[in-house]
Formats: structure tokens, C-alpha cells, sequence
């Protein structure tokens, strides 16, 4: 009997900074969630054309372009007009598309730094402040 009401007195163990197997791990869930917002970004951007010559080469992804289609086999009867990304050829229009593969990288990392910055940084800080404020407003 005296060793469950030990057991029940035991305080909670003392906060301790994640290991190195949860730091990858996050920087791997935060890469991935990189790439997703990166791809999700360049296909719902639309980019403004002023020109039939415009159409010759439509940049996508901000800021960083890594994909270049030429919409010119597709002119708009009015300009200046907004471009979208086209990924199939369902219209039966061929858009002849070129992909940098670096600025990708460069650009999914970027976003993936600023979630694991969230996640590892800001969320944790946010809830001990919750937790500490919780903490000094209980009855005792």
C-alpha cells in the first residue's frame, strides 16, 4: 500500500529538449509539408500577361520560378489577362512546360523552415507560456 501513494507523490519528470531523432524527424514532416505548400502555391498562383509575346514564356512559383510554359498557342482576345498553370493537356493545347529543379529545392526548404520554426520553436514556447499562466490561476 505504501508504494502506490509513493508512486502517486512522484513529481512529473523535468521538461527535456528533443533528441536528435525527433529534430530529423520534424525537419524531415517539415520538408515534406515544404514541398506540399511549394506545389500547392504554384498551382493556384495566376500570373498576369500584358501581351501575346508575354505568352511565349509564363513564369510560376513565388518568388522563386521553377516552372516555364509557353501559353502562346492559346491567345486571349483581351489584356492584359491572368494565366494559371496548365498541368494536362485536356484542352487538346500542348503547353510546352520547363521545370528548374533547384529554385524547387530552394523554395520547398524555405517553407519548410518557416513551418519547423512553428512547430519546434513558437508551438512549444506558446504552450509552456499556456501551461505557466494556467498553472499560477488554479486554486491551491
Amino acid at each position: 500500500m505504501g508504494d502506490i501513494a509513493a508512486s502517486r507523490s512522484v513529481s512529473p519528470p523535468a521538461s527535456r529538449k528533443p533528441g536528435w531523432g525527433s529534430i530529423v524527424l520534424s525537419a524531415i514532416g517539415a520538408a515534406t509539408v515544404g514541398v506540399v505548400v511549394t506545389w500547392w502555391i504554384t498551382t493556384a498562383q495566376r500570373v498576369s500577361v500584358a501581351s501575346d509575346a508575354d505568352l511565349s514564356s509564363v513564369p510560376f512559383g513565388f518568388p522563386l520560378t521553377w516552372i516555364t510554359q509557353d501559353h502562346s498557342s492559346n491567345p486571349f482576345a483581351a489584356y492584359p489577362a491572368d494565366v494559371a498553370l496548365r498541368l494536362t493537356g485536356r484542352t487538346g493545347i500542348p503547353y510546352p512546360t520547363t521545370y528548374e529543379w533547384l529554385p524547387f529545392i530552394g523554395y520547398a526548404l524555405i517553407w519548410g523552415a518557416v513551418f519547423w520554426v512553428l512547430g519546434m520553436v513558437v508551438l512549444p514556447a506558446v504552450v509552456r507560456t499556456m501551461r505557466a499562466r494556467s498553472g499560477r490561476d488554479r486554486p491551491r
